[in-house]
């Protein structure tokens, strides 16, 4: 992987009272520090939590041998979305993988696609997490999995985005797109995928599923219902933006 040019690469990690998981999510980070072969910093985005996230974040050994290139946001209550935004417009690197605290998708999937691009993702791409993959390896979904299916079968319908899982964290963007569309964002909630996306798509951008292998990690705090009622509410209402911001445009 070193005979390729060297990657500038920025990690978002939203939290958001994750202090039960603070020792996964460094474990994970830490491995990867020490095999990722380029640039790289880590932006970790504390969405004020309620618990002791912040205190552990900056507490913890592997922040504090890394602080370098560790960087942690603190803020008031946004949403995924809001945190997401934060840390990817104060993002540095050519290259940003947003990615989930709880590590359900570790940092080192990221070496397994950049070997199957051979080192060169196309500027042009945005290459998204897929557990609905036919080469990816899925572990622990439940319940999750039915309503993660129902939802993007709603979003297929509604929206040009014809992939099948558009809600996993785990995406790598183009620094210069990225920094366009979660500059632009204004869904928070968990529904903001859709938005962004369908935001690319409209904009030619080329958007492709690659497998990963994926572990729920017990503590989720999605409710399957309430939060699969605001996501469709939220869709329909980017649906709507969506469209009438480009017809303003064209």
């Amino acid at each position: 992987m070193n005979e390729h040019r060297p990657i500038r690469l920025s990690l978002v990690i939203p939290c958001y009272n994750e202090s039960e998981r603070i020792g996964l999510m460094y474990k994970g980070v830490e491995s990867f520090i020490g095999q990722w072969p380029g640039w790289l910093e880590i932006i970790i985005v504390n969405d004020g939590s309620k618990d002791d996230t912040q205190k552990l974040l900056k507490a913890h050994p592997v922040y504090e041998a890394h602080k370098d290139i560790i960087t942690i946001l603190s803020q008031d209550n946004t949403g995924k979305g809001g945190a997401l935004r934060n840390g990817v417009l104060k993002a540095q690197g050519d290259l940003v993988l947003t990615l989930d605290a709880d590590m359900a998708a570790p940092p080192s999937e990221l070496l397994k696609w950049m070997d199957m691009l051979n080192w060169q993702p196309d500027p042009q791409t945005i290459y998204i997490g897929s557990r609905e993959h036919k080469d990816s390896i899925i572990q622990k979904q439940g319940n999750r999995k039915v309503a993660g299916n129902i939802f993007n079968l709603v979003v297929r319908v509604l929206t040009p985005l014809k992939m099948r899982d558009t809600q996993c964290g785990f995406k790598l963007y183009p620094a210069k797109p990225a920094k366009k569309y979660f500059g632009d964002l204004q869904t928070y909630g968990w529904a903001h995928d859709v938005e962004l996306l369908y935001r690319a798509k409209l904009d030619k951008m080329k958007i492709l599923e690659m497998p990963l292998e994926w572990n729920a990690i017990e503590g989720s705090k999605i409710n399957v219902i309430r939060d699969g009622i605001n996501m469709l509410m939220e869709t329909l209402k980017i649906v709507a933006k969506t469209k009438r911001n480009f017809n303003k445009k064209s």
